[in-house]
């Protein structure tokens, strides 16, 4: 963060994810959401070359969209379909990201931007954090911090929420 941001945040409260510290904002910054946004954009490129696909064998067989899509996307079903596009599905596979892989990502921005860890008896942030060493979370810590850039993102879970969920 920026040595302004306390210009933005006032006092700031900070959520703990051991070893992270994260300053709450109950929002993201712009770079956070620049780029949460850029990886949904190229999930969504993904999304609409396999439309297409759909929309084409949709007019060739005779079917609805839905119907197509429901085709492709089902391996022991209807191969004639999937071997007629499958350069093109391939592709789109290869191109596209896991959730796993979003996730990844989406971690290492928010880690960069406000992410910050214990050294000594100082709390320092992470703005050097890259890919490889969110690899090395382990998942649930990797869990708990996607599931905090959500809260940010999209808003806090109220009390009576937390409660539910606590009972369950």
């Amino acid at each position: 963060m920026s040595k302004y941001s306390q210009a933005f945040f006032g006092k700031k409260e900070y959520y703990d994810i051991a070893p992270f510290r994260f300053p709450v904002y109950k929002d993201l910054v712009a770079g956070e959401a620049e780029g949460i946004e850029e990886v949904g954009r190229r999930q969504a490129r993904n999304t609409y070359a396999l439309l297409k696909i759909a929309r084409d064998v949709s007019k060739q067989r005779g079917i609805g969209v839905q119907e197509a899509l429901d085709a492709l996307s089902d391996v022991d079903g209807n191969q004639e379909i999937l071997f007629d596009y499958v350069d093109e599905l391939a592709d789109i596979q290869t191109k596209g990201q896991t959730l796993s892989e979003q996730k990844i990502e989406t971690v290492t921005l928010f880690i960069r931007y406000r992410g910050e860890i214990k050294e000594k008896s100082k709390w320092v942030l992470l703005e050097e954090w890259d890919i490889d060493d969110t690899r090395c979370i382990p998942t649930k810590v990797l869990d708990d911090i996607y599931e905090f850039v959500e809260w940010e993102r999209n808003g806090w879970p109220s009390e009576d929420d937390e409660e539910a969920s606590e009972g369950n």
